[in-house]
């Protein structure tokens, strides 16, 4: 891949998705991209970009091109240290003073294969008691239409429960006919919305003040500064007055936006929303 080709392929991605992966890590999406141009017989990568910007439809291509740049790598419970804060020590607070019935919305942004909304829907049923009893709104999004099939099918296996407690794989799953592969039990999946949606088009899916947190957890590692501000600005319309954003270990707003203040928890921090 030239510098040339690099830099007409990261722009387009950039535009159409948001991401910004190229320059770190050009060498594996060279090598994932390469599966595409075999499979399209085309020679290079230029060719390949020009399909991607001149075809009619290149929606199916689109699919596979967001396959090939993410990484979808996730597991229940992970991080769990963020759940079980928000449902036992900042949801009680938001829901005091609420209509007993009103439900709590929570958002999983960047879901992948839907591990941590499910972790989300069971950290809930756990700490209930809590909250009175309200029930819960899991949305889920995610770009990358193969990963949000796989998360309505519930099934998962092997690496997927490498942080979670057997009690709870026996709770809330239930061995399927496939060998070594379980499922999510139905009544824990009904609180669980999936949908194919970008982050960046995040006010085309949801109203304003919609969600009591939100958890978008090493998604804003593949943005750039600006598509990371616009996410913000998209979060921050979509939250609540004071309601909380969770992002992964390695991932920061301090210094950088003051749509949020940043919170401390025990064992890490956690962003607030500023304003209305």
């Amino acid at each position: 891949m030239s510098d040339e080709e690099c830099r007409l392929l990261s722009g387009f991605v950039r535009e159409k998705f948001g991401l910004d992966v190229f320059e770190a890590q050009r060498d594996r999406v060279r090598y994932r991209l390469r599966e595409r141009l075999e499979a399209r017989a085309m020679t290079s990568f230029l060719e390949y970009y020009r399909f991607l910007v001149l075809s009619s439809d290149p929606s199916e291509e689109l699919r596979y091109l967001v396959e090939a740049l993410t990484n979808n790598e996730t597991y229940f419970f992970r991080e769990r240290y963020q759940l079980d804060w928000y449902f036992a020590e900042v949801l009680p607070r938001q829901v005091k003073g609420r209509p007993t019935g009103a439900p709590v919305r929570v958002l999983s942004a960047g879901c992948s294969s839907g591990e941590e909304a499910y972790s989300l829907a069971i950290i809930h049923y756990e700490n209930q008691f809590r909250c009175l009893g309200r029930p819960v709104e899991i949305h889920a999004i995610d770009l990358n239409p193969s990963r949000v099939r796989q998360a309505e099918e519930a099934e998962y296996e092997g690496l997927s429960f490498r942080a979670a407690p057997a009690e709870a794989k026996a709770k809330y799953f239930t061995p399927t006919p496939k060998d070594g592969r379980f499922r999510v039990k139905t009544w824990l999946r009904g609180p669980v919305l999936f949908r194919v949606l970008n982050i960046l088009e995040l006010p085309t899916g949801f109203p304003e003040n919609h969600f009591d947190a939100v958890f978008c957890r090493n998604v804003l590692i593949y943005f750039n500064e600006a598509t990371m501000q616009r996410a913000c600005v998209h979060f921050h319309r979509a939250l609540r007055p004071g309601a909380p954003l969770f992002l992964g270990h390695s991932e920061s707003l301090l210094g950088k936006t003051r749509l949020f203040r940043p919170e401390r928890a025990p064992d890490f921090i956690y962003y607030v929303k500023e304003g209305a």
